[in-house]
């Protein structure tokens, strides 16, 4: 099913398809999770997922672990 076709069905299901299509756009690594009610889209979110390796400074596990080794 095209965009179109999706948009002519319900004109609110092309709101969330563009809401759904900027997140993929914008989210490198993460989730887009939709949550239906009553066969209908009641909500989108978008939950970008950051991991920080212990090697970076600053990264507070990395400290954790440097001041377990000194002390």
């Amino acid at each position: 099913m095209t965009k179109q076709q999706f948009m002519r069905e319900d004109a609110c299901y092309g709101d969330i398809l563009d809401d759904v299509i900027s997140g993929l756009k914008k989210i490198s690594f993460g989730e887009i999770i939709i949550t239906i009610h009553d066969s209908r889209v009641v909500q989108v979110e978008h939950r970008e997922k950051k991991r920080f390796s212990k090697q970076q400074k600053g990264d507070c596990a990395h400290r954790a672990q440097q001041k377990e080794e000194s002390g």
